[in-house]
């Protein structure tokens, strides 16, 4: 059975630890970005639901799909690629550091 008085121990060290490598690897600026990232996500995708009846009577040429599924698409896309970059940079910082 665990000793209760050194949990606490144990959650600071781990902490201090975690915090240790926050500022080693500059993950503060990733966890932002990531952040930003994600509430553009979302409001890219509010936006287009909240449109997405009136969107939808619209077909884009040579693909003959309606333009709401291809404004989703293209933003998974977008959203996907700017996380690889995001993430491939603060690696590329990470290894400099």
């Amino acid at each position: 059975m665990q000793n209760a008085s050194t949990t606490p121990t144990i959650w600071n060290g781990l902490a201090a630890a975690m915090h240790d490598i926050e500022q080693r690897l500059g993950l503060r600026q990733l966890k932002r970005g990531m952040l930003a990232m994600l509430a553009g996500w979302l409001a890219y995708f509010i936006v287009i639901n909240m449109w997405v009846r009136a969107l939808n009577k619209v077909t884009v040429p040579f693909l003959d799909m309606p333009l709401g599924i291809f404004l989703v698409a293209q933003g998974t896309a977008v959203i996907f690629v700017a996380a690889v970059v995001l993430l491939t940079r603060a690696s590329g910082r990470a290894i400099a550091a």
